[in-house]
């Protein structure tokens, strides 16, 4: 899906839209476009070129909509560190309409962690990786930890959400509504079946990373 030197068709009041060069590289997030620059140049930093992902809300958000993805943002970045990409959280007007930008580190993804149906291939690969098991740990334990007490589920329904980046590190690259409210099933008389499958999906998913992780290090084990 990606086109080279592009334009982000918007007018953003934060950005020039106008003389910025990017790719587009995704239309199928939750209510954004992904597009990626290899040398915007900051007011204050005009020697430094910053590679990073723009991610527009195509949808209207408003102060508060922001402040809870910046908070669950902030969340998963406190617990798993160098796995969540640094990412700023923009309140600007979108197209005339007061909205949201995320300007994140860039990251390319290499391999689809959260995919069953590439068990085979990921678990050598894994095996090999010592610093990458680190890190899918990690991930399992907080995924797991956040949803026994806050009842939120990490979004793995997304496409390509958690990856091996092309240093085949762990990297989770979702930015905006990063949990599935778990407690909404419960709360609502009538849950959408979209917000049940994305959460079935989800769980699922967390509890494969568990068995590949434990298949990973079972083989990595007999290389010692």
């Amino acid at each position: 899906m990606a086109k080279e030197d592009a334009r982000i068709p918007a007018e953003i009041g934060c950005l020039d839209t106008e003389n910025l060069r990017v790719t587009l590289i995704s239309t199928v997030g939750a209510h954004c476009d992904v597009w990626q620059t290899a040398g915007y140049h900051f007011m204050r930093e005009k020697n430094r070129a910053f590679e990073m992902v723009i991610k527009r809300h195509t949808l209207s958000c408003n102060a508060l909509d922001i402040k809870i993805y910046r908070r669950d943002y902030g969340m998963l970045k406190k617990e798993l560190h160098d796995i969540i990409p640094e990412a700023i959280f923009v309140h600007t007007r979108i197209d005339g309409q007061e909205n949201m930008l995320v300007l994140a580190q860039a990251f390319t993804p290499w391999f689809n962690l959260a995919n069953p149906a590439i068990a085979d291939d990921a678990i050598p690969l894994m095996a090999k990786l010592h610093k990458a098991r680190l890190q899918l740990g990690l991930f399992i334990q907080t995924a797991k930890e956040i949803r026994r007490t806050h009842q939120k589920v990490i979004d793995l329904y997304g496409l390509d959400n958690l990856v091996l980046d092309k240093n085949k590190e762990v990297r989770y690259l979702d930015s905006f509504e990063v949990f599935f409210h778990e407690d909404l099933l419960h709360i609502i008389d009538d849950p959408c079946e979209d917000l049940r499958e994305k959460i079935d999906v989800s769980v699922t998913r967390l509890a494969y990373l568990e068995y590949l992780l434990d298949k990973a290090n079972e083989m990595a084990a007999t290389f010692s």
